[in-house]
């Protein structure tokens, strides 16, 4: 048709061209038609095109086009012609691939001739109209996979009729595998996807790209679910029961797949491939009692990770004594320490110490054989925080014994510097303790201590070799309160033989004390021998804070007949009185000590004391003495004849009751 079209058309230019040399043998020729714009589904309008050879030119013109399973619209145009004229109809199929005759209408109501309108004509044309197919691909997967894990999938493309296009596939939550392009005849084509689901609403993007009938591309693309289920879990069995407490064992798993997957299992910082859903990986573990759960991590080669916890008991089981001791525990961070590990181990046995977390100068690890005991030093430059030594050690019988000792790498502290005290009482000398340690291996060291703020002393310098204390006297002024701060510089040589210096401040707290004043009166001023007197003894604190458990003593050639009670505490800018009884046995002038003990609040004791001066005069007679002749003026009394006269005058009483006792009886 499209050939028979081409000629026609071509008659029909030659024909124009060459109407000035003569006339054409029709005046009326139907060219044919074609689509210009396919229908892609039945129902669908396409625009189909209808050409004619006009002789003359025609006015009011009208196209209709008839057919039985296709309606078109009729065109209508003002003119046509002379020449060839064309139209466009919308045309509705309602069916593809199919063809069918119809007839082609053409009327005009006028025709122009020499310059003359003339009467129009009907012509009426067979036509057969041929609806193409329009490609209108169809999608299906076939089969199911399981999440994480590579499979293939069938992919069909389904159409009502056979043509040529590339299938393009990609994935949307899913990774493929393999070729995801296909060229070739669709219609009725299927192929297999390598695809692994990463989630559960994986889908497939399919595309196909092909051309209609016209020629032109078309491409259809279509998103297809695919359909995912979980991952069956593994079966994790471990090569031991049970684990000793306290030792680093090696621990064997055994990993098994229901389905064939390919990846890596890592479990106690080791790790082993897993193939066709088979693995087998040994570990180490540490053992901490009551059980300690392993996990055993499973990577597969699309992505997917399965975490399986394994539970093993530990059980405190007597195993070889094994002594480790490292010196020192902590580092310097970015110096070379010199590190001694001493190991005793009973008999004849072998072992290695491999360092992490720092670089070991020389060959790391260090293997050795020993005798019941093994001295080793390595030279380490810390390059974390913590520096762990593994250490191994084999019996004759092959059995081995692992330790891990975690040494500290500080980074500026060198020394730990306190005093004691850390409170002192202003207005007095202490003697302070500077405790110097080192917090790390030091082979010698050098502080100099000098006053900040707050004390009084002078500035001294002294070797402490690797570390010790060093005491210092010195004074706090009355009127510092608070905080006193007295500083500190070392010079300290490292054992790796690198030097510095570290300084710093300590500060201390200066409380006010109790200072207590003592003021004593004796009463009467002029005491008798033998005859009590009284001490009257007042306190007066001074002091800013409260004198605690005040105790009073009278020491000198006097009889305390009695003492004060208990005086507690004297509260500052407060006074207490305490009262003395007392006795001399012979006159004179005595010097008595009357002395103070006081604590304040730290436990700290204080003494006052005072002397005070007691005068015992002589005790002069009430009476004479009698003389040895008798005589004798005087005013004096005797008394031993008072004496004499009482004993007498007893008797004469003690007769007289006597007497009237007897009587009484006597009458009775």
């Amino acid at each position: 048709m499209l050939r028979a079209t081409a000629l026609a058309v071509a008659l029909a230019a030659l024909a124009a061209g060459q109407a000035t040399l003569f006339q054409p043998a029709a005046d009326f020729l139907f060219l044919g038609g074609q689509w210009v714009d396919l229908p892609k589904y039945p129902g669908d309008v396409g625009l189909y095109k209808l050409s004619f050879y006009l002789a003359a030119q025609h006015v009011d013109v009208g196209v209709e086009l008839k057919c039985r399973q296709a309606s078109a619209e009729a065109a209508r145009a003002a003119s046509a012609g002379p020449g060839v004229f064309e139209v466009v109809l919308k045309v509705r199929a309602e069916a593809l691939g199919v063809s069918e005759g119809c007839q082609v209408v053409f009327r005009s109501r006028y025709t122009v001739k020499a310059g003359a309108l003339g009467d129009g004509v009907e012509k009426v044309e067979y036509h057969e109209l041929a609806v193409p197919h329009y490609p209108s691909p169809v999608f299906r997967v076939n089969g199911s996979l399981y999440l994480g894990v590579v499979g293939r999938v069938s992919l069909c493309v389904y159409d009502g009729y056979t043509y040529n296009g590339t299938v393009e596939v990609s994935a949307v939550g899913a990774r493929l595998y393999g070729d995801a392009r296909f060229r070739g005849e669709l219609g009725n084509w299927c192929g297999y996807v390598a695809v692994a689901p990463l989630d559960f609403n994986a889908a497939l993007v399919v595309s196909v790209r092909t051309r209609d009938a016209l020629g032109r591309e078309v491409a259809v693309s279509r998103q297809i679910p695919l359909a995912v289920r979980p991952r069956p879990a593994p079966l994790v069995v471990p090569r031991v029961r049970w684990l000793r407490a306290g030792l680093v064992e090696s621990v064997g798993f055994a990993v098994r797949y229901s389905i064939p997957v390919n990846g890596t299992v890592y479990a106690g910082g080791s790790s082993a491939p897993l193939v066709n859903g088979e693995a087998e990986v040994w570990g180490s573990v540490y053992a901490a009692p009551p059980v300690v759960y392993v996990p055993v991590v499973v990577q597969l080669d699309t992505g997917a990770v399965d975490r399986v916890e394994v539970p093993l008991p530990v059980y405190s089981v007597p195993a070889d004594v094994v002594e480790i001791a490292v010196s020192p525990t902590t580092l310097v961070a970015g110096d070379v320490n010199n590190v001694k590990i001493s190991i005793k181990y009973p008999g004849v046995f072998e072992g290695s110490i491999s360092v992490s977390g720092g670089v070991a100068l020389g060959v790391n690890p260090v293997t050795f054989t020993a005798s019941d005991k093994a001295e080793l030093t390595l030279q380490i430059v810390p390059t974390s925080s913590v520096v762990a030594l593994d250490v191994t050690v084999v019996n004759p019988g092959g059995y081995s014994t692992r330790r891990v000792v975690n040494l500290l790498a500080a980074q500026r502290q060198i020394f730990d510097v306190s005093v004691e005290p850390s409170e002192v009482a202003s207005g007095g000398r202490h003697v302070l303790r500077i405790y110097v340690k080192p917090l790390v291996n030091v082979s010698e060291a050098t502080v100099t201590l000098f006053p900040v703020s707050g004390l009084v002393f002078p500035q001294i310098t002294a070797r402490l070799g690797r570390g010790g204390v060093v005491d210092i006297p010195v004074e706090v002024p009355s009127d510092v309160v608070g905080t006193a701060a007295l500083g500190y510089k070392i010079v300290y040589t490292l054992a790796s033989g690198v030097s510095g210096e570290y300084g710093g401040t300590l500060y201390l707290v200066a409380t006010q004390r109790p200072v207590l004043s003592l003021s004593a009166s004796v009463s009467p001023e002029k005491a008798e021998p033998g005859t009590p007197f009284y001490l009257t003894v007042r306190l007066y604190n001074s002091g800013g804070v409260e004198a605690r458990d005040v105790r009073l003593n009278v020491s000198g050639p006097v009889k305390v007949v009695r003492q004060p009670g208990p005086l507690g505490a004297v509260p500052p800018q407060t006074s207490k009185d305490a009262v003395f009884t007392l006795t001399a046995d012979s006159p004179g002038r005595y010097q008595v000590r009357v002395a103070a003990t006081y604590w304040d609040r730290l436990g700290r004791s204080y003494t006052a004391e005072q002397t005070v001066e007691v005068v015992v005069n002589k005790t002069e007679p009430a009476y004479a003495p009698a003389t040895a002749t008798g005589s004798g003026g005087g005013g004096g009394s005797n008394p031993q004849l008072y004496a004499v006269a009482a004993l007498a005058a007893v008797a004469v009483a003690l007769l007289a009751l006597g007497f009237r006792r007897g009587r009484v009886a006597r009458r009775s």
